[in-house]
């Protein structure tokens, strides 16, 4: 079983890699945080209500689900941003809900997490589309850097888009 996401001992010295990709980052307002849709899915009830308290006081509107089944119903339902799915799941494997998130909707950001890390998994979750890969356990400023990584990457790939067809 995993560790909740670990709250961090000590702020960044000011110089730091995470400090300066924590004020890259700084632009995202709290409107737009607003905005972004997250589903977090994990089997870890813990781990997933911690995610979920560390993105919700950043603003994001956050939806958490434990079961696969139950994820893949709301992922039909329901477009979200940014998907944060474990790799290993009773009933319905991480990869088939990275599938799916990627299939239902082609500007969501997935990232695998998972308690197991291995080579061999971390580049099939890659090759499948997966935005990052992240071993478990991590910090809470480690959730939020990448999460503001997947909304920046999220908003150039609509502006993209946008672009090509104006």
């Amino acid at each position: 079983m995993s560790t909740p996401v670990a709250r961090d001992r000590a702020a960044p010295s000011e110089d730091s890699s995470e400090t300066q990709g924590l004020a890259a980052l700084l632009p995202i307002g709290s409107d737009l945080k607003a905005r972004i849709r997250v589903l977090i899915v994990d089997d870890e009830h813990t781990l997933r209500e911690s995610c979920a308290t560390v993105l919700r006081q950043d603003g994001y509107d956050v939806t958490v689900c434990g079961r696969g089944q139950e994820a893949l119903e709301l992922l039909k339902r329901r477009g979200f941003d940014i998907v944060l799915v474990d790799l290993y799941m009773s009933q319905v494997d991480g990869l088939m809900l990275l599938r799916t998130a990627l299939a239902t909707n082609r500007d969501t950001v997935a990232i695998v997490m998972t308690g197991n890390p291995s080579v061999e998994s971390s580049v099939e979750a890659l090759r499948q589309g997966a935005f990052d890969y992240l071993p478990k356990p991590f910090t809470a400023t480690h959730l939020q850097i990448l999460i503001g990584r997947a909304v920046h990457a999220l908003l150039v790939a609509r502006e993209s888009r946008e672009q090509r067809t104006a």
